[in-house]
């Protein structure tokens, strides 16, 4: 029986402790910054305007970073994403104005997005290709172990130390970012055979189509959460239903006990029960939202983090299965511009929907975009050549 290829290599530790680093930056700033932007004088519809304004600048960056990291540099990115990153950081600790905290926080959006681009891309790199399901798996579990724990650090961070030691420990993180990232093996840019020069800035180019089922799948499951990591933790403060913290705690305990199995089970059976799972436990959670009790407001972020750790991985996968190496960075990014509308829709509806009828009634809208999900999958995403099912006959 011949053995696998390693997985856990040098680079591939690397690469995974980076992109953790990066997320974990952008995650844990996520939750707090409502409350920044409230202290600073601000209301809860500048806060999903801004929480809008950062995913659509990080989602007119996904593209344009995809085709940058397949023509002209796989690292470059990087290092220009974590040096500004901390010099933003440093203002957001020195300038308390409102106006320029809005901006410094909608100015990161892109710099984060490329940089994270780069970083999921170099990850895919070095995953050997019989492992691919089970590394973009692991992958995805240090994305959601990011998305889950971060908003909860930073929420715990406010609530004793402030802002300040906020935005000092973000810079730390970056650091230790940058430090991790050296000695790390970029892979050399490679064109087709019979390819000449850069491929031209396009559509073609900018998305890849055969990312867009899995991403467009994505989007629409993703949209409810793109609020809750807003809006959630004002929500527990306005009910007194609990701590903001305490929720996304949870949502880490769920995403961590499905993510590691899910990557595995989508590799044998398809996405289609990972999707089913991951759609019934965002219903549900959204569901337990429309009760004025601390149990179910706890037990809802559990649901959200079994959600995520069953679909995303497997919603990965399918993105990136049958994308050829020098395509990889359209493709990346292709799959991560959903997760940057889900935000900008997610905050965008939400803050307007507050704003007019209030909490829960803005929960039970977003079940719409689960439903819909479910149905864009069974109807189109599923018949598609990325899909598994197809995938595996066409072999």
């Amino acid at each position: 029986m011949r053995e696998k290829t390693p997985l856990w290599t040098g680079d591939f530790i690397r690469i995974w402790l980076l992109n953790l680093g990066l997320c974990s930056w952008g995650f844990m700033l996520n939750a707090p910054f409502p409350f920044y932007i409230l202290e600073l004088g601000g209301t809860e519809l500048i806060v999903g305007l801004t929480a809008g304004g950062f995913a659509i600048a990080s989602l007119v960056m996904r593209p344009l970073a995809g085709w940058f990291i397949d023509n002209r540099s796989r690292s470059w990115l990087i290092t220009l994403g974590i040096a500004v990153l901390i010099v933003i950081s440093v203002l957001l600790m020195f300038i308390p104005v409102l106006g320029i905290a809005v901006l410094l926080r909608i100015l990161s959006g892109p710099l984060l997005a490329g940089a994270n681009t780069a970083s999921s891309t170099n990850a895919c790199d070095t995953i050997p290709p019989e492992r691919f399901g089970e590394g973009i798996g692991f992958l995805g579990l240090g994305n959601s172990l990011a998305n889950a724990l971060g908003p909860a650090l930073g929420l715990a961070i406010i609530a004793g130390l402030g802002f300040r030691s906020l935005f000092a420990i973000g810079i730390a993180v970056l650091v230790l970012a940058a430090l991790i990232i050296r000695g790390f093996t970029f892979k050399k840019i490679t064109r087709p055979e019979g390819a000449e020069g850069l491929l031209k800035i396009k559509l073609s180019t900018l998305f890849n189509a055969n990312a867009l089922p899995a991403s467009i799948v994505t989007l629409f499951a993703s949209i409810p959460f793109g609020a809750v990591v807003v809006f959630i933790a004002l929500y527990g403060v306005t009910y007194n239903l609990g701590s903001g913290a305490w929720f996304f705690v949870l949502v880490a305990a769920g995403t961590g006990s499905t993510r590691l199995l899910s990557g595995r089970i989508a590799d044998k059976k398809g996405e289609k029960p990972m999707i089913a799972v991951g759609n019934a436990c965002f219903l549900t959670a959204l569901l337990l939202l429309q009760v004025e009790s601390s149990a179910c407001y706890y037990i809802s972020g559990l649901f959200f983090g079994i959600g995520f750790g069953a679909s995303i991985p497997a919603m990965h996968a399918m993105a990136m299965r049958i994308v050829p190496m020098e395509k990889r960075g359209s493709a990346a990014s292709t799959f991560l511009c959903a997760y940057d509308v889900s935000s900008a829709l997610g905050g965008l509806i939400a803050g307007v929907l507050v704003t007019v009828w209030g909490y829960r009634p803005m929960f039970a809208v977003l079940c719409v975009f689960i439903l819909l999900s479910s149905l864009i999958y069974i109807f189109w995403a599923a018949k598609t050549p990325s899909a598994f099912k197809v995938y595996k006959l066409s072999r």
